[in-house]
């Protein structure tokens, strides 16, 4: 039995844009495009259907070029937003792009969700691989550095999608990029009625412009406090400040490392439940809070799906060193998604 099959769905500017499927032995599927090694679909078997999609996805392959939503891309070179584009590098100030005034935010207009990778595939009897690449020229969106950056997908048959980044530059760079994946266990309604669970003690407050103030924040006797199973509802609808200026959740928690498992996404009736595991010190946790069924996302509404960004947190530091890519410095990520079903 073959597990991947590659569909070329159009032709632009002399770039081939390709869905990619691969599928295990127990009905799970994932489509990938090359275009921003964007996760399109995870289908799991369904309830009443005969498969479930447990993220959100645009209705054609054709729309995620037309109009930028991040469902599902690589987003980079920085995930997130810098404060006023600024980068203090010693005495240089590099100055990025304001997309997001008055910051600027995941990587710029053209970012890497924005280009098209090219890729290799291999399979086994026990997983299929899938490799994207793509070479980030220096300068490009304001960066220093010709950056190489490796996507790997990994469908096994334990249920499990691996997501591996792999990034080196040949000057010092800024490098935090991440998946965008909103999830929905419910494949369809919102994510008010579902369970999340994290591994975290601390998050982190955002000023009005969604930047970090600069302090920790305990999750005791908050709403932040997803330490035991907790409805996403109950946080989203509280009176607390920070969540009522943001719409909802958009925060970055600090992750304690206790064990592998730094968050879980569980459905109200427990049945369907999605553990992830990643490298990464920090999730940031955004609940869909400005979808409004429009656009070419207009089958999306507020609080459609959940996205858990493993990166490393942002920060209000101009200096931003913990994202600091030195040259020939290999940065490597890896999250896994586990789904039961």
């Amino acid at each position: 039995m073959k597990h991947t099959l590659v569909n070329k769905y159009q032709t632009l500017d002399d770039k081939n844009y390709y869905r990619i499927s691969m599928f295990n032995k127990n009905g799970v599927q994932v489509d990938i495009l090359n275009y921003g090694a964007t996760l399109e679909h995870f289908f799991v078997p369904g309830r009443t259907s005969e498969k479930d999609n447990i993220i959100l996805s645009l209705e054609r392959p054709e729309y995620y070029d037309k109009e930028r939503n991040y469902l599902g891309g690589t987003v980079g070179r920085v995930i997130g937003r810098i404060a006023h584009g600024h980068w203090q590098d010693e005495d240089n100030t590099i100055q990025f792009e304001l997309n997001d005034d008055p910051n600027h935010a995941h990587g710029g207009s053209k970012g890497f969700d924005t280009q098209v990778f090219g890729f290799t595939i291999k399979e086994n009897e026990n997983c299929s691989i899938l490799k994207l690449h793509l070479l980030d020229p220096d300068n490009y969106n304001n960066y220093p550095g010709n950056l190489s950056i490796y996507v790997t997908y990994t469908l096994t048959n334990e249920n499990t999608l691996i997501y591996e980044i792999e990034a080196i530059s040949d000057k010092k760079t800024l490098c935090n990029p991440a998946n965008h994946s909103y999830f929905n266990l419910n494949s369809g309604k919102d994510i008010l009625d579902q369970y999340l669970t994290l591994d975290a003690d601390y998050y982190l407050p955002l000023d009005k412009n969604s930047i970090p103030t600069g302090e920790q924040k305990s999750v005791t006797n908050t709403p932040f406090d997803f330490r035991k199973p907790k409805l996403l509802g109950k946080a989203i609808t509280s009176l607390d400040s920070q969540i009522r200026e943001q719409l909802g959740l958009n925060h970055p928690f600090l992750l304690n490392r206790n064990n592998n498992i730094a968050a879980v996404l569980e459905s109200l009736d427990h049945q369907r439940r999605l553990s992830v595991e990643t490298t990464a010190p920090s999730i940031v946790v955004y609940t869909g809070n400005h979808f409004n069924n429009s656009g070419f996302a207009q089958n999306i509404g507020q609080y459609g799906g959940v996205a858990l960004e493993t990166q490393f947190p942002p920060s209000n530091d101009e200096s931003l060193s913990s994202i600091v890519l030195l040259p020939y410095q290999k940065f490597y990520s890896r999250t896994s998604w586990c789904i039961e079903f």
